[in-house]
């Protein structure tokens, strides 16, 4: 008695559909809530599936942007400054 040996589905994706247009889903709430922990999980998910996947934080963008802004105060829309960095 043979054991057949399972083949690992390269590049196929179970939603064939879904992987023929591009499609944004956005995070947005409160701070320490679980929206990098979720993205993340998605993003392990769907490239799982077959459906390649990247996850960006804005976070990550403004430290890269500045050393000064550690804080909200980046984001506030008094913080001309901050303003001009985000544009």
């Amino acid at each position: 008695m043979a054991l057949k040996e399972s083949v690992p589905m390269l590049n196929k994706a179970s939603c064939p559909n879904v992987i023929q247009k591009p499609t944004v889903i956005s995070m947005v709430g409160l701070p320490a809530r679980g929206k990098t922990y979720m993205s993340k999980k998605l993003t392990r998910y769907l490239n799982w599936i077959g459906i390649k996947t990247k996850a960006f934080n804005v976070g990550e963008y403004r430290r890269a942007a500045t050393d000064r802004y550690r804080n909200h105060d980046f984001f506030r829309q008094d913080n001309t400054e901050a303003q001009a960095i985000r544009q």
